[in-house]
């Protein structure tokens, strides 16, 4: 008994001194594990809807005839929308807009029904709250949905009453072109489905090239550095595919594509991303100054690599740089094999990008490290060559002396 309560003890010291020696790592690990996956629940159950809903709306409609009427009661009883506030004045429009009350404002003319029957082309004045584009943009979509009904069947009946023809003959003539809009991969017209991958990637990313920060040395092996950053970059992708597992397995986010694809991904972006870390902190000589530069770094990548602005869109030295960025060759296929349904075919080119940053980064990693080491080498001769050339010219001091 007494044996076994030695040994207890004995692994129990041992613990603590592993756990003292490797604290800052051992803790990085927890934290990389644990942030990204609170974190996924929290925006998933902020984006629990999906798309965007009971956007606060403000109405001030001068005409109050049967067709605003109309167009008033399709935007209160879309679920988009939630009305607010129904007012006279246009100033109360932009006042609970200034206050953060309402997104959208809109005000329907006097005499607008009048006006629109006479061919006068009226105009319903719609504002918006630029400070939020996201509600912006699903009012947008759908006011436009409601106008183009609208408008529709109001020439359809103009049609009607003044040419007295059959309403299929006047319906052909009024929407002679007619159009079905398919979103691909998103028919919701999910803002959860687009940006919340990239979020949670990009934070599970700053994490992992912290972690490749942490893991370096002073004097490191060459060969162990390697083992080491397989064995990091495992935990870095567990630590993605972990959040992301959460948001397909309860929150309703689709995956139609290779689960293959999307782990081989994973780990090559895990590894490649705790390579650079591990790069940085041989190239900085404090741990603290690394940490500080990866994270800058980090925090730009998901910006230059087009996965929340179009890479299209970009200037063309934004668009050379990002070709240098790995979230490029990840977070975006991982957003098209979960939308899109990705096989492991298609993804092939990233997947051989990925490959050869992560070669390139354990060249690079090497290359500093002899470096470093000749000129470490190369110092300590100095030293040896300086003491003895000091020790020869004291003894030769002494002997003149003496």
């Amino acid at each position: 008994m007494k044996e076994i309560v030695l040994k207890l003890k004995e692994i129990d010291i041992k613990t603590k001194e592993i756990v003292k020696k490797y604290k800052e790592i051992i803790i990085s690990i927890l934290l990389l594990l644990i942030i990204p996956s609170i974190c996924s629940y929290i925006l998933g159950y902020t984006y629990s809807a999906h798309v965007v809903k009971n956007i606060p709306t403000v109405i001030v409609d001068h005409d109050n005839s049967s067709l605003s009427e109309n167009f008033v009661s399709q935007i209160n009883t879309n679920e988009v929308f939630k009305v607010m506030n129904y007012s006279d004045s246009d100033n109360d429009v932009k006042n609970l807009m200034d206050n953060g009350n309402v997104v959208v404002g809109i005000i329907i003319p006097q005499e607008f029904s009048k006006d629109l029957l006479a061919g006068k082309a009226p105009k319903i004045m719609i504002l918006y709250d630029g400070a939020q584009m996201s509600a912006v943009s699903a009012a947008k979509t759908r006011i436009a949905e409601i106008l183009g009904t609208i408008k529709a069947s109001y020439l359809i009946k103009v049609g009607e009453g003044k040419l007295g023809l059959m309403p299929e003959v006047v319906k052909d003539n009024v929407i002679p072109i007619q159009s079905n809009a398919i979103l691909v991969g998103n028919p919701t017209r999910s803002t959860a489905n687009f940006i919340i991958q990239g979020m949670l990637i990009g934070i599970a990313q700053t994490g992992i090239v912290v972690l490749g920060v942490l893991m370096v040395k002073e004097a490191e092996n060459c060969l162990l550095l390697l083992i080491k950053s397989i064995g990091f970059g495992i935990i870095g992708a567990i630590s993605i595919l972990l959040p992301l597992g959460i948001q397909f397995k309860c929150f309703g986010m689709p995956y139609k594509g290779s689960f293959m694809a999307a782990v081989a991904l994973t780990m090559l972006f895990s590894i490649t991303t705790i390579n650079l870390g591990i790069l940085l902190k041989l190239i900085k000589k404090s741990k603290l100054a690394a940490v500080n530069t990866t994270t800058k770094i980090m925090s730009a990548t998901v910006l230059l690599s087009g996965y929340t602005f179009p890479l299209m869109s970009m200037p063309d030295a934004f668009k050379n740089v990002s070709k240098f960025i790995p979230f490029l060759y990840y977070g975006i296929p991982m957003r098209d094999l979960s939308l899109l349904g990705l096989s492991f075919d298609d993804i092939l080119p990233q997947l051989r990008y990925l490959a050869q940053y992560m070669v390139f980064t354990w060249i690079a990693i090497l290359v500093v490290i002899v470096i470093k080491r000749v000129l470490k080498s190369n110092y300590f001769k100095e030293e040896i060559l300086n003491k003895v050339i000091h020790r020869r010219n004291r003894d030769e001091s002494s002997k003149i002396h003496s």
